[in-house]
This record gives structure tokens, C-alpha cells and sequence, in this order.
């Protein structure tokens, strides 16, 4: 009976990344811990700026180009809130019709929608109300993706903001999304609930030192201290993706994998130009 030799296994893909260049995780893969949140001053004062909000009750807006971080800093933000004194209703599927996006609300708030749209509307501004007066909880709202909420549904939500003839602040509203979003705020239709803004920040892209500093902060993340990403193959990054994190991660993963299957140690412009020319962003 003949002898059948088993040939090894080659390591996965992720396996040999990580031996290559001896990191413990994967440094820029999307699932981002958002306690550890890349901060540049930016950071720090839309945090700061959010939390001023929470206080005030108010309702505020979040601006930013797709990739340039909105959800991982609400997410970063959420999170740092006591659980024991907040509620907070997070919706991210904005598409559907406004009955559904009350619904998502009325759910986000631990509540058993209602059928009938005005006593939707009723049940959830009467559990914000309770939450906020009787509970001593503060209500949170905060609706992802708002670029693309229908078009009446921002001037319902000033209806839905509106306690006591307007003269009460029960809940606060955060909406985020891309500048779109900021486009349809300046529509006529909108205007009044516009008006209510109290607060809008704008996510802009990193600069060039801040992308140097980010690719560092990513890999020391996954215990990488030693240097990985040459001056130039930075300076390829931040102009290729125009300094929008999401860019910059899916370039400089590209290059991790190039440059591990040529058995290169460091990464300089030639293989983020190839990284590049897989990616095309």
C-alpha cells in the first residue's frame, strides 16, 4: 500500500502578515476599538463640543466626507457615557419611510411601537418626557447616515424636539452625515428646524503630519513601535488618500500585503504606488 505524504499547510494570509511584521492584531481593519480613537485637536474639541451639547440638551449636527471617521466618533462618544443616567436611541438605517424611522426610534427608546403614525409620535415624546422629568434619564437621539433621511423628516423632527409649546429641552438630538446633509439643512423647507441647531461640526481630512501620526498611532495599537512606513510612502498615502482615514487604511493595508509577499521589511513610495494602483480610490 503506497505511503501518501501530506503536504503543510500554508499560513493564512492574516497569519503571515503578523509574523512578517510582528504585530499582534491587524492595524487597519474597520473594526477600531472606539475607546482608542485616533484624536488630532479636532477630535478633542468635537468631544468636548458634544458633551457641551449633552448639558445643554440641544440638538446638534455632525458634517463629514464618507470616511472621515462620524461613526467612530459618536461611537466614541456614546461610550463614554454612564449608562445608569442616559438613554440613548442610535439609528443608522435612514431609508425607509418616515413611519419606520419612528419606529426604529420608538424601539431605540425600549419601547413596543405603536401602528398608527400620530400616536407613534405621541408614545415616543411621552417616554422621552417620563425618562427625562420622572426617571431623571436623559434622552439621547442620534441618527447616523442623516444625508439621507426622507425629505420631510427633518422638519418633523422638530415637531418630535418639541416639548411644552417649545418651551422645554427634554431631548437631545444629534444628527450626523455627509455634507449633504448640510445641503438639505439649507433648504427653505428646513429652515426652521435648521434654526434649532445649536451646535454643527465639521470632520475635515488629516493633514500630512497627521497622517504620519496616524499610520504610527495604528500600529503601536498592534505593537508595532519600530518604523514600517518610510517618509515617502507616507507622503504617497496622505496625497493619495486625500487624508480620509478609510482611504488611508485600505492603502496601507494593500501595502502591508505587497509588501510581505516581496519579503520587504519597510514600505516605501513604490509599493504604496503599486498598493495604489490595486486600490484605486
Amino acid at each position: 500500500m503506497a505511503t501518501q505524504t501530506m503536504t503543510p499547510k500554508t499560513p493564512r494570509t492574516k497569519t503571515r502578515l503578523k509574523s512578517f511584521f510582528g504585530f499582534t492584531a491587524l492595524p487597519f481593519t474597520k473594526d477600531t476599538d472606539p475607546d482608542h480613537l485616533f484624536q488630532t485637536e479636532m477630535h478633542i474639541q468635537a468631544l468636548d463640543r458634544l458633551r457641551y451639547l449633552l448639558d445643554r440638551r440641544g440638538t446638534g449636527a455632525i458634517f463629514g466626507s464618507p470616511g472621515s471617521g462620524k461613526s467612530l466618533l459618536l461611537n466614541t462618544f456614546i461610550r463614554s457615557l454612564g449608562k445608569a443616567h442616559y438613554a440613548i436611541a442610535y439609528v443608522t438605517h435612514t431609508t425607509c419611510a418616515t413611519r419606520d424611522l419612528y419606529r426604529g426610534i420608538a424601539r431605540g427608546f425600549a419601547l413596543d411601537p405603536l401602528h398608527c403614525k400620530i400616536d407613534l409620535i405621541a408614545q415616543i415624546k411621552t417616554r422621552i418626557q417620563k425618562l427625562s422629568r420622572d426617571q431623571k434619564i436623559q434622552p439621547l437621539l442620534v441618527i447616523d447616515e442623516a444625508h439621507l433621511l426622507p425629505a420631510n423628516f427633518l422638519d418633523e423632527l422638530r415637531i418630535l424636539t418639541s416639548f411644552d409649546g417649545d418651551t422645554s429641552d427634554d431631548l437631545t438630538l444629534i444628527l450626523a452625515g455627509h455634507p449633504q446633509l448640510e445641503t438639505n439643512l439649507r433648504l427653505a423647507v428646513n429652515e426652521a428646524f435648521a434654526q434649532r441647531i445649536v451646535l454643527r461640526i465639521r470632520l475635515r481630512s488629516l493633514h500630512p503630519p497627521e497622517v504620519a501620526d496616524y499610520l504610527a498611532f495604528r500600529l503601536a495599537s498592534v505593537g508595532r513601535t519600530a518604523t514600517l512606513f518610510l517618509p515617502d510612502a507616507i507622503e504617497g498615502l496622505a496625497r493619495a488618500s486625500r487624508g480620509i482615514p478609510r482611504i488611508i487604511d485600505r492603502l496601507a493595508e494593500h501595502s502591508l500585503l505587497i509588501a510581505c509577499r516581496s519579503k520587504v521589511r519597510e514600505i516605501n513610495a513604490e509599493i504604496v504606488t503599486d498598493a495604489i494602483d490595486e486600490v484605486d480610490p
